[in-house]
């Protein structure tokens, strides 16, 4: 069972780590650039705290892979 919260928290962060990069991505293009720099922040600002946020959450699934089960 801990495999499969393991493998739907990796999911989970994968995509957040994509929709960050779909937001600094987007902060960065053409369309924004145009329209100036406050406009610009928002998305580059929440696409880093997405994958900054996201790594903890790999780093503990990779932990709940790796630990032992308990000793009897």
């Amino acid at each position: 069972m801990k495999y499969l919260w393991a493998l739907l928290g990796l999911l989970y962060a994968l995509l957040s780590i994509y929709v960050g990069y779909l937001f600094v991505t987007a902060g960065t293009g053409a369309r924004l650039s145009q329209k100036g720099l406050l406009l610009q922040v928002p998305p580059i600002l929440g696409g880093i705290a997405l994958v900054i946020l996201a790594l903890p959450l790999i780093w503990n699934c990779a932990r709940l892979v790796s630990a032992r089960g308990p000793r009897y």
